[in-house]
């Protein structure tokens, strides 16, 4: 269990060397707004603190959170945004796996039962409290992907209704680099494992099981372990798309040994799914057998929201968003208790947040008007904005861009900043001349096969049309260079979505206040100007866009 000691603002900036004046953005003008250390350092303290048990949403930290904010803006004198309420309420279905799933796979009369946790990781989403599938074939779909712009059908040749598909993470562009393939090694949404599930149902399988790639997933076993084995699973409690019966993943080395016993080489297989012309097919005499035992809760939980009317424009809308939500308390092996407090994920997202917020409002807000809508469940698949998305408080015809914030690291001041999901609108402009004025250039975040633009909450709002901004610090530290730039970045990342994610006094302050302050540059231009971003005509997005900027001149 992890222990902060919360500290008086005064004190815990003696103490941080954050909060000391070398930790201001550095920039070459000096008339740009300037954030401190002491702006988001309590903000994160409380967030991140045991006393909000890791901010589970339907959960008591969900009540602190929610509390916490809403008082944040009230103070701060921003408006209730949702008909006089700071919150949006969102239904939802908490589903926990209840014991140990069951799976085994036959061949004949031999079995072979997987490590449950180890081998295989199983949940089920549809909200039913028994699911139990008996001796379903088993086919091998390669990356399960059914995109026809891509001239690319995984299911061309199988009838997948009532049977266990095994799929691979990503795309085939992951996998042959061919920019001409996909996007190359950049992840599209069809390499997301959401989409897999979405694809499998769609198919009307009766199971799905991801084979995890730590490359081609951009994260270790362990995070499918935490988030699909140990956590509840949530969903919109009115989402009535179909769903499949039961997901799941593989280890890699429990695909080995599954391909092995149906005298099949998987490493083989793998390396063809990937090249025009494969054929899904069957694992011969393979069946599969599991049951998943889960409990079912309905509640809601709520977004909150705040807005800063526009001087001249109050009907054209910034949507800034971060989502306050993580991954709350486990019990241990040892039979205590592991808080997951997430200080980056995302507590320090909401602080800038907050602070921009805090700066909007004293200095008079903007031409346009500015809604910031903190949300809950992106944890569990983006499903806050998700629904605000499809029950906009802004409608979105009126709505200019979305700003998200999400993970902001406490590393060295940098003298570049990634966009996620570089090339996709013309936000990368407004990123560019305002980064120039902290002395920064743009690149494109380097793990692209990761697929971090479709993890955060402006994929939503990029489904829906609307130009969505995920921004990083970048990894040319101001001093020692790229080496030290990137390991410091290598050295918080090994913390997500694990017990580890807490604030310390020793955080290093300055890319997170560089970050803050051109969050709010950008928000600013974008607030005080006549433009509505477009989208790229190479984003998946464009149609989107179109349809959503057609409405606005009906």
């Amino acid at each position: 269990m992890k222990h902060t000691v919360l500290l008086s603002v005064g004190l815990s900036c003696l103490l941080l060397s954050g909060c000391s004046d070398n930790t201001k953005p550095q920039t070459s003008d000096s008339t740009l707004p300037e954030f401190s250390a002491k702006a988001l350092v309590p903000h994160i303290q409380t967030l991140a603190s045991d006393e909000f048990m890791g901010r589970q949403p339907g959960a008591i930290g969900e009540t602190k959170t929610v509390q916490y904010l809403s008082n944040t803006f009230s103070q701060l004198g921003l408006q209730p945004a949702n008909a006089g309420s700071y919150t949006q309420a969102v239904p939802f279905m908490q589903m926990t796996t209840q014991g140990t799933p069951q799976a085994v796979f036959t061949q004949g009369e031999q079995q072979w039962q997987p490590a449950v946790g180890e081998d295989i990781v199983l949940s089920s989403g549809t909200g039913q409290a028994e699911v139990t599938i008996n001796n379903t074939e088993v086919v091998f779909a390669g990356y399960g992907v059914v995109a026809p712009e891509y001239n690319w059908n995984d299911y061309a040749n199988i009838d997948a209704r009532g049977k266990t598909v095994v799929v691979l993470v990503n795309d085939p562009g992951f996998a042959s680099k061919d920019p001409g393939q996909f996007k190359g090694a950049e992840m599209t949404y069809y390499g997301r494992w959401t989409y897999k599930y979405e694809e499998c149902a769609r198919q009307q399988a009766a199971a799905c099981l991801i084979v995890h790639d730590t490359a081609a997933a951009g994260y270790g076993f362990n995070v499918v372990q935490t988030s699909f084995g140990e956590r509840a699973q949530f969903d919109l409690a009115d989402n009535a798309n179909p769903k499949t019966p039961i997901v799941g993943w593989l280890s890699t080395a429990g695909a080995i040994a599954l391909f092995a016993k149906a005298g099949q080489n998987f490493n083989q297989l793998k390396q063809q799914a990937h090249q025009n012309g494969f054929s899904a097919s069957s694992l011969p005499d393979i069946k599969f057998s599991a049951s998943v035992t889960t409990e079912v809760v309905t509640g809601t939980s709520d977004n909150v929201v705040a807005s800063i009317k526009g001087n001249s424009k109050p009907d054209e809308w910034i949507v800034v968003t971060a989502h306050w939500d993580h991954l709350g308390a486990v019990t241990n092996a040892q039979g205590g208790t592991d808080i997951y407090n997430g200080a980056i994920d995302n507590a320090g997202g909401v602080a800038a947040l907050l602070a921009i917020a805090e700066k909007a409002q004293r200095q008079g807000g903007f031409e346009r008007s500015v809604l910031f809508l903190v949300v809950t469940l992106e944890e569990s698949g983006l499903l806050g904005t998700k629904y605000y998305a499809a029950n906009p408080i802004v409608p979105l015809r009126q709505t200019v861009a979305n700003i998200n914030i999400d993970a902001l690291l406490p590393v060295a001041a940098t003298k570049d900043v990634w966009i996620i999901g570089l090339g996709q609108s013309e936000l990368d402009d407004v990123v560019r001349q305002q980064a120039a004025k902290q002395q920064r250039t743009v690149a494109g975040n380097p793990d692209v096969e990761k697929g971090f633009f479709y993890r955060s909450d402006q994929f939503a709002f990029a489904q829906m049309g609307v130009p969505g901004l995920f921004m990083g610090p970048g990894t040319k530290a101001i001093e020692g260079g790229t080496a030290a730039g990137e390991a410091a970045v290598q050295a918080t990342q090994s913390r997500y979505h694990t017990p580890n994610d807490t604030f310390s006094n020793d955080w290093e302050m300055a890319a997170m206040l560089q970050d803050t302050q051109l969050h709010y540059l950008v928000i600013e231009q974008l607030a005080n100007s006549a433009q509505w971003p477009q989208w790229s005509a190479q984003s998946e997005f464009y149609a989107a866009g179109k349809t959503l900027q057609h409405s606005r001149k009906q």
